[in-house]
């Protein structure tokens, strides 16, 4: 055959094959939600790395990972980033998973495979024809922000199947430690923890003074000295005296209400607690072992009655840390920011949480945590959230299905959408400590503007947040938590503290199922019917979302 012929019958095969491509495309269309094809995803990332300098691929981070640019780097990554990449950096959101071509998990290989250099300028520069835009001026508030953003995607790196294989072994082998052996090189993060009420639940009156907040002499319902207090428990809400008997502690029947300055009687009474019918009607036999014990301590021995350490420490979160001490590793400690939305939550609810073991009693004595979990096993193994039925008013829910009480932040948020998005307890608290309430990881008036800004695809979608709250910017009804998780659920008195739903209770639920409503618990000499006409006349309300 003559080479022209050759070239002919070369182009007529590639003007064939184009023609029927052309066609598959148009016929299929040019749609964002259709899926990508692994061919269509191979040249994507092919040409997306072709299209990266020689210079930029060799370039080394200059900076090196600490505590304080990795949480930094979080912070911006939630801001910036999360939106589509979702907090775990999986891009598994809705707008993540709607762009073409998809966004890219972080976690993969695909991403950690990349070379520092690599993934620094795809933060910069962006991509062309992707939703990924650039992060460099004017955009970047420093110079250093793409490279810290590569620390951050360093450190989300799943476990390898080696580390995977540590950690198990360390499982079983790891001894605790205690939470001042990890002070020797995590210093800073020991040191903010150490100030939280997570490092103060119990302190001994012998070695702290001060812990005892009020006068115990003017008590006018139990009469106990300090020398008869071993242990007080709590400095924010309340504050409760465990006596000593042997090898258990005991509650006092009188606990100071921190709120209202007042001593108020402590005794959980008949109908309450599930437990409740199960102890003496008396304080003095009822141990805090089996009651409280396992959340305020860590390693707590059901059969020795002894802890590893007393209040939350590092190891409660992490799991047992001698192998880690002994040869620092990743594979060798557990770490919750490292686990799946569901494993990462279950740390803290395993104790912020109303329900019961599975096994009960245990050994013929019932117990009010669940005994046998750690941090890297299935919570859901081991406890069972307090059920409830729609319609009632039980003790601990109210007839919506919100919680009635303190202590049931996670029977709030496993309801939430939130949760369901693969949001986390420490997408927005920080267990090792900050300066701000409830350890936030921001003032409450921003974390939530990180997720949920004007226009946001979360909502809300009105262009400034005062069109969304109907108040003025910078009042209280203007904040966020006021209206999604107002103060509605007991932990002493009238002292109430907010719900996790993250659910708008309206005025008409108050009616049907007399659960409070944010509007009235704010404007407190207005009706439901105020509150109601009011939300009606707010014109991106849905009227269906108000009855």
């Amino acid at each position: 055959m003559k080479v022209w012929k050759k070239w002919l019958f070369l182009l007529l095969t590639v003007a064939i094959f184009g023609a029927i491509c052309v066609s598959v495309l148009i016929s299929r269309g040019f749609s964002a939600k259709s899926e990508p094809s692994s061919f269509e995803r191979i040249l994507a990332r092919g040409v997306r790395n072709l299209a990266i300098p020689r210079v930029d691929r060799q370039m080394v981070n200059p900076l090196k990972v600490t505590p304080e640019i990795l949480k930094e780097a979080h912070e911006d990554f939630i801001a910036r980033c999360a939106v589509c990449h979702g907090a775990d950096g999986r891009g598994q959101t809705k707008i993540g998973s709607n762009l073409y071509p998809r966004v890219p998990d972080l976690l993969s290989p695909e991403t950690q495979n990349l070379s520092d250099g690599e993934i620094h300028y795809i933060i910069a520069n962006g991509v062309q024809l992707t939703g990924m835009p650039g992060w460099s001026a004017p955009h970047q508030q420093g110079e250093d922000d793409s490279w810290k953003f590569v620390l951050l995607i360093r450190d989300l790196r799943p476990l390898t199947s080696h580390e995977q294989t540590q950690q198990v072994e360390a499982s079983h082998s790891a001894k605790f430690v205690g939470s001042n052996t990890c002070r020797k090189c995590h210093e800073q993060i020991y040191e903010h923890w150490k100030k939280t009420p997570m490092a103060n639940v119990v302190r001994d009156p012998k070695e702290h003074p001060d812990a005892i907040i009020p006068d115990l002499a003017r008590d006018p319902l139990a009469k106990f000295t300090k020398d008869q207090v071993a242990f007080v428990y709590g400095s924010i809400w309340k504050q409760r005296y465990f006596t000593k008997i042997g090898d258990d502690y005991f509650p006092e029947p009188a606990q100071w209400d921190i709120v209202n300055h007042a001593w108020r009687p402590y005794f959980v009474k008949s109908g309450s607690d599930w437990w409740e019918p199960f102890y003496p009607a008396d304080n003095m036999k009822r141990p805090t072992g089996p009651l409280c014990d396992g959340c305020h301590s860590v390693g707590y021995n059901i059969h020795t009655k002894q802890v590893a350490e007393w209040n939350v420490g590092c190891e409660r979160c992490h799991g047992p840390g001698s192998e880690h001490v002994e040869h620092p590793q990743r594979g060798d400690i557990l770490n919750p920011a490292r686990m799946d939305y569901v494993a990462a939550s279950d740390s803290c609810i395993q104790c912020h949480s109303q329900g019961r073991p599975r096994t009960n009693p245990i050994e013929a004595t019932y117990y009010d945590w669940p005994v046998g979990y750690n941090v890297g096993l299935r919570l859901q193994d081991f406890w069972t959230l307090e059920d409830h039925s729609l319609g009632q008013l039980s003790f601990t829910h109210f007839p919506d299905g919100t919680a009635h009480k303190n202590r049931m932040q996670g029977n709030d948020f496993v309801q939430s959408v939130m949760y369901r998005r693969g949001v986390t307890c420490f997408s927005c608290h920080d267990a090792h400590g900050t300066d701000n309430y409830s350890e936030l990881r921001k003032p409450a008036d921003k974390i939530c503007l990180d997720c949920h800004g004007p226009l946001s695809p979360n909502g809300p979608r009105t262009a400034t947040i005062e069109e969304h709250t109907h108040h003025k910017g910078g009042s209280p009804g203007s904040q966020c938590v006021a209206c999604h998780m107002p103060k509605i659920e007991t932990t002493l008195g009238e002292v109430k503290v907010r719900a996790h739903t993250f659910a708008f209770i309206t005025p008409a639920m108050t009616d049907k199922y007399n659960v409070p409503n944010p509007c009235t618990s704010c404007h407190t000499d207005k009706t439901n019917a105020w509150a109601t006409e009011a939300l009606r006349s707010w014109p991106e309300r849905s009227p269906w979302r108000l009855d």
